[in-house]
């Protein structure tokens, strides 16, 4: 059966698990937004001095195909669908194309009288960490063999998001300081002990979380968290549209600048 909503949870399409699922829609919930104001002196209004993101809803609802007097066939299919929502992850859906959404399972629904065959249940998943939809392929650009670059990146999207990096060590020698800019963003690393073939990686959990490690030629990763100046940026965060970035390390290597386009 062609279905017109399709989900699926880290590539696993809930209407595929069985036959007899049927997803019966998929409802996004506006973002739960917070907003912060002042009011202004010696008149009336207020100013607002920031505005955050909190949190996204999808709702996924599905029925069961099987007949009423099968009962037990019904508990059996509720529960193949509750373990596939359970843990979440990655949720796509069929008319958003290359897009996804990192989610924990916000609620599940109550099975209710498993005899009543036409019951429609709905699955709330939440996006927490990063409440955007994200590209699910990344944009980037690589330069190998150099020490200091400026590239122009089209940042796709229309809300902001960050930049990931890698830089591998191609010099021979050691090389203690890296930095790199994008935008009014920038990262200065100083005694870093980046060795011949090591690769300096920063980037980001699914929960949007940032990283700062060092893989070694053997592949095993160390943080370099503590090399981060003070005066360094929270993150390398980027807004749409062209940006401008800046690269410079003690000696030459391989960079790759990346990152994943969020949608409002």
């Amino acid at each position: 059966m062609q279905l017109r909503h399709r989900v699926a949870l880290n590539g696993a399409q809930l209407d595929e698990l069985d036959e007899r699922i049927l997803v019966a829609g998929v409802e996004e919930g506006a973002a739960k937004e917070s907003v912060s104001t002042v009011s202004r002196f010696g008149g009336a209004g207020q100013r607002v001095t920031a505005c955050h993101r909190d949190t996204l809803d999808v709702v996924v609802r599905f029925g069961l195909r099987v007949k009423p007097n099968d009962m037990a066939a019904r508990s059996e299919l509720f529960e193949l669908v509750m373990a596939w929502a359970t843990n979440g992850g990655w949720l796509t859906v069929s008319y958003k194309p290359n897009r996804r959404l990192w989610v924990r399972c916000a609620q599940l629904p109550a099975a209710g009288d498993l005899v009543e065959w036409t019951s429609e249940y709905a699955i709330t998943f939440r996006a927490y960490g990063v409440p955007y939809w994200q590209r699910a392929e990344p944009i980037y650009f690589s330069a190998t063999g150099i020490r200091t670059v400026t590239r122009l990146l089209e940042v796709p999207g229309s809300a902001d998001t960050v930049l990931d990096v890698s830089f591998v060590n191609l010099s021979g020698m050691p090389i203690a300081a890296v930095s790199i800019s994008a935008g009014d963003s920038r990262f200065a690393l100083q005694n870093l002990g980046l060795a011949a073939d090591e690769a300096l990686v920063i980037d980001h959990t699914a929960e949007g979380l940032l990283r700062m490690r060092i893989r070694a030629a053997n592949g095993a990763w160390r943080s370099a968290m503590a090399s981060r100046t003070t005066e360094s940026s929270d993150d390398l965060r980027v807004s749409p549209g062209q940006v401008n970035v800046g690269f410079t390390a003690q000696r030459a290597g391989l960079l790759t600048v990346s990152c994943y386009g969020r949608y409002a």
